[in-house]
């Protein structure tokens, strides 16, 4: 059973996300959470062999970061965002 787990915030929320994902399953940033992209890149470049992670664009472009071109994290807007929704089993935030 997959699941997505939405981060809002890099650290703790993000911690607290590492500890509950299983493998299959989807990470999305978003809001303070795309800070993540450089905050935690190591921990990020980990996760990447055993989850999903996802950023959203939208949010990316309104902190004025870049997605990093040296992870594998992909970047949805919020058409993506529905269709991991839809895609996963169930939907977990973390705030």
């Amino acid at each position: 059973m997959a699941t997505l787990h939405t981060v809002n915030k890099a650290g703790q929320p993000l911690e607290l996300c590492l500890r509950a994902l299983n493998a299959g399953d989807s990470i999305l940033l978003l809001e303070e959470g795309v800070y993540a992209l450089y905050e935690a890149s190591d921990v990020l470049s980990d996760l990447l062999r055993h989850v999903a992670v996802y950023v959203l664009e939208a949010d990316v472009l309104a902190r004025g970061v870049t997605n990093r071109d040296d992870l594998d994290i992909g970047m949805v807007d919020y058409q993506g965002f529905v269709e991991l929704t839809e895609t996963n089993d169930k939907v977990v935030s973390w705030f």
